[in-house]
């Protein structure tokens, strides 16, 4: 009788599961499936850029926010591909004017640590310094990010650039007015 009882159960719960309107999931993960879904996602990044492009307005927050995310799952599955480095680097771009830096830090520090050949590391981590002193006011964090660029591109424009804000970046508004002041006025 115990028997039966357990034959009952599991053929009560096999029926259950086969009629409960739940799918069986199924591994897409073949090359040909990868492929669709890598091509399906870009295609959805080109439509939010050329939304976010067209709408400059902040109206336009959630296309985006669906960018960013766009973004952020191409790099997370398609990890080495070559697209990766920019798509970092606008997803940058993106998070600040969405109100979130910080994460656009983290993408750039990804950027400059991930891909060694990215022609725009440099930018990257000038990037990083300028939105620790001008978005999040963490004058010693900028301070750290401009040094690295000096010492890491010591010939690069950007390294000129991290000098002159470091002079800069201890200064209030009023003694950079008047260091503006003394600098015009000495010049012909």
């Amino acid at each position: 009788m115990k028997r039966i009882n357990q034959v009952l159960v599991i053929a009560i719960l096999a029926f259950a599961a086969c009629h409960s309107g739940e799918v069986e999931v199924q591994d897409d993960s073949t090359p040909a499936t990868l492929k669709r879904n890598k091509e399906e996602k870009l295609a959805e990044i080109a439509a939010l850029e050329k939304a976010v492009e067209e709408d400059q307005t902040v109206a336009d927050l959630l296309s985006r926010q669906q960018l960013l995310v766009a973004y952020a799952e191409y790099v997370n599955f398609n990890n080495r591909e070559d697209e990766v480095p920019e798509f970092l680097f606008r997803a940058s771009k993106i998070a600040v004017e969405i109100g979130k830096p910080r994460r656009a830090v983290e993408y750039l520090i990804n950027l400059h640590d991930g891909f060694p050949n990215y022609e725009r590391r440099v930018e990257a981590v000038f990037m990083v310094a300028f939105i620790y002193e001008n978005v999040l006011n963490d004058r010693g964090q900028a301070e750290k990010y401009y040094e690295q660029v000096v010492e890491l591109y010591p010939e690069s424009p950007w390294a000129e650039d991290a000098r002159a804000s470091m002079k800069l970046l201890y200064l209030t508004d009023e003694e950079k007015i008047n260091m503006f002041m003394k600098q015009t006025q000495s010049q012909p």
